[in-house]
C-alpha cells in the first residue's frame, strides 16, 4: 500500500486568488466575469470598460468551496443569474459582511446571510463590496435539506440562524491553518451547522452542537476583545450579544473556570500582545487602561499572576512574528480554470 507523504496531511491547503488589479482597465471587468463564470452569469448596468479593481480568494475544502470577493465601492450595481439547465446543483450560501446590511444587536456586526441553489432560476443585482460563498453539493445532506426550495432565501441574523454567519466567518479565518488531515472532520461540522441553522431541530441541533459550541465561544472571544476598554463589561452585556440566557452563558463558560475568568484571561492576553509588539510604543498604563485596568499596579501583579512576569519583562523580551501573506495571484486564464474545477468536482 502506497503511503501519503507526511508533509501532505500536516500542511494547510493553499487558496486560489484571482485579481483584476493587475490587467489594462478595459480589461477589468471582463476578466472579472469570465472568472465568476462557472457559478453565475455576471453583467453591470455601467460601462464594462470602466475600472473595476477586484479580487477573490477561493478554498478548496474537498467537500465543499469557501470564497471571499472583495469588489469596488463606487456604488456601480450589478446584476446576475444563474445559468440555465446549469450541470451544477449546489447550494450557494452569501455573507454580506461589507457593514451595509442593517443591525440592532450590540456586539454584532452588520451582515446578511442568503442560501439558493445554483440549479434554480435566481436573479439579482446588488452593489456589495465584500461577500463571503459557501458551494456545497446537496447532495451531501440527502433528506436534511428538502423542502426549501421555493422558500425565503435569507436566513435571519437571529437566534440560531445568526450562528451560521458567524461559522461561515470564523471558518474562514481558521483555513489558513488547518492541516488537509483535518479537512473532512471541517466538512462534517460544516454539513452539521447548516442543517441545523437552515432547517433546526432538536435532532440537527444535537448532531452540531460541538460545531454550535465552538461558534458560540468564537463569537464571545469577538464580542470581550470589542468591550476590551470598558472595565464595567461583564455577563449580562455577553449574554446578550451571544443572544442566550445567563443560565446558558454561565454553562457554556464553566469548562473555563466561568465567565469572569474568562473574560479576564482574554484582557490578559490582547495586554501579553501589545507588550509583545515590537511596533507597539504604547506605555504599560496606556496599555493597561486599553484592557479595562485603570491603574498601573492592579495590572502588573494581574498580569505576572498570570503569566508569570512582569509587564517590563514581557516587553524586554519581545520577539517579532511576520504577518500571514496573500499568496501572489495567479494568472487570469489559470485562476478561472482552477475555480471552475473546483466547482465541478464538487459535483463527482
Amino acid at each position: 500500500m502506497t503511503s501519503v507523504p507526511k508533509v501532505a496531511l500536516d500542511e494547510a491547503i493553499t487558496p486560489i486568488h484571482f485579481s483584476t488589479r493587475s490587467l489594462p482597465v478595459r480589461e477589468q471587468f471582463d476578466a472579472w466575469r469570465a472568472f465568476m463564470a462557472p457559478a453565475i452569469d455576471l453583467d453591470i448596468r455601467e460601462s464594462r470598460i470602466a475600472p473595476f479593481e477586484a479580487e477573490q480568494t477561493v478554498w478548496d475544502v474537498g467537500g465543499f468551496a469557501l470564497t471571499r470577493a472583495r469588489m469596488p465601492g463606487d456604488g456601480t450595481a450589478r446584476t446576475w443569474q444563474h445559468h440555465k439547465k446549469n450541470a451544477l446543483d449546489h447550494w450557494c450560501f452569501v455573507v454580506v459582511n461589507d457593514g451595509t446590511a442593517p443591525t440592532g444587536v450590540p456586539g454584532r456586526p452588520a451582515r446578511q446571510l442568503f442560501f439558493r441553489s445554483l440549479g434554480e432560476r435566481f436573479d439579482g443585482s446588488a452593489a456589495d463590496t465584500s461577500v463571503l460563498s459557501l458551494y456545497i453539493p446537496r447532495e451531501l445532506f440527502g433528506e436534511r435539506l428538502n423542502r426549501i426550495d421555493g422558500t425565503s432565501s435569507q436566513v435571519p441574523d437571529t437566534g440560531i440562524g445568526a450562528l451560521l454567519a458567524d461559522y461561515f466567518l470564523s471558518l474562514e479565518q481558521r483555513l489558513p491553518r488547518i492541516p488537509n488531515a483535518q479537512l473532512p472532520q471541517v466538512v462534517e461540522a460544516t454539513q452539521a451547522m447548516i442543517a441545523a441553522c437552515v432547517r433546526p431541530s432538536a435532532e440537527r441541533i444535537e448532531v452540531a452542537h460541538d460545531a454550535i459550541v465552538a461558534t458560540l465561544m468564537e463569537r464571545a472571544r469577538q464580542v470581550v476583545r470589542q468591550n476590551m476598554g470598558s472595565s464595567s463589561f461583564g455577563p449580562d452585556h455577553l449574554a446578550q450579544a451571544l443572544g442566550v440566557s445567563r443560565s446558558r452563558l454561565y454553562r457554556l463558560f464553566e469548562p473555563f473556570g466561568g465567565v469572569a475568568r474568562y473574560v479576564h484571561r482574554q484582557r490578559m492576553l490582547v495586554a501579553h500582545a501589545a507588550l509583545s509588539d515590537p511596533s507597539n510604543t504604547s506605555s504599560v498604563i496606556r496599555i493597561a487602561e486599553s484592557v479595562g485596568f485603570g491603574d498601573a499596579s492592579g495590572f502588573s501583579r494581574s498580569f505576572k499572576q498570570e503569566f508569570g512576569c512582569s509587564p517590563s519583562d514581557a516587553r524586554a523580551s519581545s520577539i517579532f512574528r511576520s504577518p500571514f501573506r496573500m499568496p501572489p495571484s495567479r494568472a487570469g486564464g489559470s485562476a478561472t480554470a482552477e475555480f471552475a474545477t473546483v466547482l465541478r468536482r464538487l459535483a463527482a
